[in-house]
């Protein structure tokens, strides 16, 4: 009998110890093929973007952000800091929630542009503005061969009839009259130097506008779009603002007029009453998959080609839902530099009755010019204004050509040249705060 029951305790011994291996190796197997999050934590800036992922799973992701004014995140999981604080990034998976804490801090500061050769320095996310280079005494076109954009048919967006406008008069001031066409040193320095520390200071006690960064989805292009919207100070959503959108350079993106002091030049100018508070839009002009390296690369001139239809059927729209922009024709204007320059031209001409102000800086040797016309118009815009450095070897004398066109076309118009000013921020600031000073008036 003792020794059955040695034999019976040997047995179960043996039993419970199987048990165990078993569990133990089931408990492994279980562990190993556990779901969980590339990362639980994440740091990350005002603008950056990082990836998050799900180990060990080929089923769908719905991701999701507790605070989207803090950080959002697409379908990708790709997150982007908006705005200084935490959140939590949600990842469901059928029932089952997985959760990274996320972490916002300040964005770095960004080196302005340099002085001496007018290159924008951008974030590391962002290529160089582009500065061309060529002989001084040639019109430089890009090493691309370019033919002239021809204008896409498109329809406009269907706005209230507007208020017939005059053309501007001498109630502008001598600054509107005499100063529309600058040939000499003398008439720049009489009408279009203003001292601009004034505009690009802050100043001290003075209420300041804010700019963010928002995401609207093209249906032309077929991808999220990334733009930066500015409020003016003392924003109030339940008023109604002018809005003016504003286009960058090639090889660039919305950065290149946020880090040239735009919130201190229009909060200034709005606290100083020389233009009413307006919210302004910055687009990234840039192909679907972003910029290319090649400043000249056929995407990135592609861009600024289908920029028409995606800002009539896409960005146009968004803003107007989104903020209380006023969708009047008298209270629209469109500007920019460079290619954009170019561009601000095209989307002013090119959709009639749509933009009371056209500016345009230092514009690209890219247009049609054949659309420089008020053919078709109901309404003179109240201004348009052109500007270059005569300096300038990048584009050479071309936005004279455009000048011209205008002056043949009989359509009134302000043209100055900067004495001395290249491809540079100087000329692109100067030609904000002059076309800002003769835009938006009540």
């Amino acid at each position: 009998m003792k020794k059955q029951c040695k034999i019976r305790k040997a047995l179960s011994l043996c039993l419970i110890a199987g048990m165990l291996v078993t569990s133990i190796s089931t408990m492994g197997v279980s562990a190993k093929n556990k779901l969980a999050l590339s990362c639980k934590k994440m740091v990350l800036r005002v603008g950056e973007k990082k990836k998050l992922s799900m180990k060990k799973t080929n089923k769908k992701v719905i991701w999701s952000s507790r605070n989207k004014k803090i950080a959002t995140v697409n379908k990708k999981g790709i997150v982007c800091g908006k705005h200084v604080g935490t959140t939590k990034i949600v990842a469901r998976i059928q029932k089952k929630k997985y959760i990274c804490a996320v972490k916002v801090t300040k964005k770095e500061k960004q080196p302005m542009t340099t002085a001496a050769t007018g290159t924008d320095v951008l974030p590391a996310n962002t290529q160089p503005a582009p500065v061309m280079t060529s002989p001084a005494a040639e019109t430089v076109q890009p090493d691309v061969t370019v033919q002239p954009t021809s204008t896409p048919t498109v329809t406009p967006t269907v706005v209230p009839a507007p208020t017939l406008m005059p053309t501007p008069e001498n109630e502008h001031g001598p600054a509107w009259e005499a100063g529309k066409l600058s040939g000499t040193k003398e008439d720049f320095e009489t009408y279009f130097n203003p001292d601009m520390k004034q505009y690009t200071k802050r100043q001290k006690n003075a209420p300041q506008g804010r700019i963010k960064d928002i995401t609207y989805y093209s249906e032309v292009v077929g991808a999220d779009r990334e733009a930066s919207v500015y409020l003016p100070p003392n924003y109030d959503e339940d008023k109604e603002y002018p809005v003016l959108y504003m286009l960058h350079g090639i090889g660039c993106d919305r950065g290149q007029w946020r880090y040239m002091s735009l919130n201190e030049i229009l909060s200034n100018m709005i606290n100083r009453g020389e233009v009413p508070p307006v919210i302004a839009v910055l687009p990234s002009v840039v192909p679907k998959n972003g910029l290319n390296k090649d400043t000249f690369s056929g995407d990135n001139i592609g861009a600024f080609t289908i920029f028409e239809k995606e800002f009539l059927n896409d960005l146009e729209p968004y803003i107007q839902k989104n903020y209380p922009v006023s969708v009047k024709r008298e209270d629209t204007g469109v500007c920019g530099l460079s290619m954009g320059g170019m561009e601000a031209l095209r989307l002013g001409f090119a959709i009639k009755d749509h933009f009371n102000y056209i500016g345009s800086f230092s514009a690209a040797p890219t247009l049609d010019q054949s659309i420089l016309t008020l053919d078709g118009w109901t309404y003179q815009p109240q201004t348009v204004l052109l500007c270059s450095g005569d300096a300038d070897s990048t584009i050479g004398n071309n936005p004279f050509n455009y000048h011209q066109s205008l002056e043949e076309n009989k359509v009134d118009h302000i043209w100055y040249q900067y004495p001395g000013g290249t491809h540079e921020e100087k000329v692109w600031k100067n030609g904000l705060v002059n076309f800002l000073k003769r835009s938006y008036r009540s």
